[in-house]
């Protein structure tokens, strides 16, 4: 059985077989690694947005109350200077 041939004319061995499985591993390990790392910069990215957002609520009430107050004093001198 031995002397017979493959009629594709290709044999792979065990040693083939073995050598890409080990090389495969070697890239299995790898994307787990950069996977690790790619979830600590989505982490750190969020951590980071949710504290911008933070920020950015305690500025919203005084601009209101700044704008509100222009509003009021625009008006008020419009009214003047149409009555006066």
């Amino acid at each position: 059985m031995a002397d017979q041939e493959d009629p594709l004319g290709v044999v792979i061995g065990a040693r083939e077989v073995f050598d890409e499985v080990v090389g495969l591993r070697g890239d299995v390990r790898s994307l787990i690694e950069s996977g690790e790392d790619v979830r600590d910069q989505l982490d750190d990215h969020e951590t980071r947005i949710r504290g911008l957002e933070g920020e950015r609520g305690r500025f919203v009430v005084p601009v209101a109350v700044i704008t509100g107050v222009a509003t009021v004093v625009a008006a008020g001198l419009t009214v003047a200077k149409l009555t006066g």
